[in-house]
């Protein structure tokens, strides 16, 4: 188990050290072509409008959190929110978010978080279903692909097929997800029992309310993402973008990295899905890092702040 564990975080720093090599690369080849960084003033009106779907996008994420927890205990939406970043806050330490329950359920009640845990569990992979849908839907769209994808490219059909297979296969799963659990029997271990029978609390209604917000957040992703690009100068047709940009997300959610590396990742696989589309690698880059600043730094330094103060904690519940 500790060689697993050394072995995992070994490969998450080397994707982030590579991710971040590679974005030095692209830009140092930029400087060695233009002798100069373009020093960009980013364009005011859609670096606002993506700043200002940043609460769409949490408020998106808080209402789902509401739904996915409303067999347990009624959450209100400050609430909700403060437990969302939380979450968020504390995901930043550990590799892929798995730290994100820890911060949600500091806010449910002491009986409740070990079905809170599955229900963000469940949370976390309507997000990553949803990513799926609509990076498959982009690729089915013939986007632009970068050179490492041109197999893929070449067997379109083929690829096209599998993906969709494996998405309603994905969808089945989360859907039935009570029923491949009750599959399971851990009686020597009564706590994961206790979890794994709390895949199942989840209504249909619920599965299917909260993919739906995951899709919603998706495609704010997608879209401020545009907004960013086109803030720093970019002229790309958002067609070309919106596929583009889907199928990096689709990528960027099964990379294995912290989350503290993560614009390192995010700016990396931009340049691979983006800058085949035009525009230069300090642009998508600098589009990358401010949204993630935007959209994961500054909400989880919120979360902190929300995380230590004593009077937000379970005291306050309802």
């Amino acid at each position: 188990m500790a060689m697993r564990i050394k072995t995992g975080s070994i490969l998450r720093l080397a994707v982030a050290a590579l991710s971040l090599a590679f974005i030095g690369w692209k830009v140092y080849a930029q400087l060695s072509v233009n002798d100069t960084l373009v020093a960009y003033r980013p364009a005011i009106v859609p670096l606002l409008a993506a700043v200002a779907l940043m609460p769409l996008n949490w408020l998106l994420e808080t209402h789902k959190w509401q739904v996915l927890t409303s067999h347990l205990q009624p959450l209100n939406v400050g609430t909700s929110l403060k437990s969302v970043l939380a979450g968020l806050a504390v995901s930043m330490l550990t590799p892929n978010r798995v730290g994100d329950f820890a911060g949600r359920i500091a806010w449910l009640k002491p009986e409740n978080r070990t079905a809170g845990t599955m229900s963000a569990f469940v949370g976390s992979c309507a997000q990553m279903i949803a990513l799926a849908l609509l990076g498959t839907l982009a690729f089915c769209l013939k986007p632009v692909l970068p050179d490492f994808l041109e197999l893929f490219a070449r067997n379109f059909t083929i690829t096209a097929v599998v993906l969709v297979v494996l998405v309603i296969t994905a969808c089945g799963i989360y859907f039935f997800i009570g029923v491949v659990a009750a599959r399971f029997q851990f009686d020597r271990w009564p706590w994961l029992e206790r979890f794994v029978q709390a895949a199942g609390q989840h209504t249909k209604q619920q599965l299917f309310t909260a993919l739906v917000l995951s899709i919603c957040r998706s495609i704010v992703f997608i879209f401020q993402l545009h907004l960013m690009l086109q803030s720093m100068g970019t002229d790309l047709a958002a067609t070309d973008t919106f596929r583009s940009i889907a199928l990096m997300y689709c990528f960027v959610s099964v990379v294995p990295t912290y989350a503290l590396a993560e614009w390192g990742v995010r700016g990396s696989m931009a340049l691979l899905f983006i800058a085949p589309l035009g525009g230069l690698p300090t642009q998508i880059v600098a589009a990358t890092m401010i949204l993630w600043f935007i959209n994961v730094a500054a909400p989880a330094a919120a979360g902190a702040v929300l995380f230590v103060l004593p009077e937000t904690k379970i005291s306050r519940l309802n």
